[in-house]
């Protein structure tokens, strides 16, 4: 059991590290497919990891076979972090570029705010439902 322990976290540790030298070496272009590769396998590996810690808790149980259930839940809290890691990932992106554009500082930011603020803000929000009308 402790061999395939082993084994199963250097398999994830070596994905790991391969997405991640592979997403290094191409300068994390924008191409769609490998990206979303590169995320399908973090994701898998991230609820890999989580399967082994879960594993790794039954031998603290004195009747391992009524609690194989830390499996599953430890591979779906590894799958859930794996999302949560990439969504930020994926969010954050584009900021490099936003943030270090000398085109457009922040003088040039807060002129064009007071010149277009009006645009922005709308004269009259509605929401709700047919019992609850609220309007702002």
């Amino acid at each position: 059991m402790k061999k395939f322990t082993c084994l199963m976290l250097a398999i994830q540790i070596y994905l790991l590290a391969n997405a991640s030298l592979s997403h290094a070496q191409t300068g994390g272009s924008d191409d769609l497919l490998e990206s979303t590769q590169n995320d399908i396998m973090l994701i898998a590996a991230a609820g890999g990891g989580g399967a082994i810690l879960g594993l790794s808790t039954l031998s603290f149980m004195s009747e391992p076979s009524k609690h194989v259930s830390n499996i599953w839940t430890g591979a779906a809290l590894g799958v859930i972090a794996g999302v949560m890691f990439v969504a930020y990932n994926s969010a954050q992106k584009g900021t490099e570029d936003l943030q270090s554009s000398l085109e457009f500082n922040s003088s040039e930011r807060v002129a064009w705010h007071a010149q277009n603020a009006k645009n922005l803000t709308s004269s009259k929000v509605q929401f709700g439902t047919q019992l609850l009308q609220l309007s702002f």
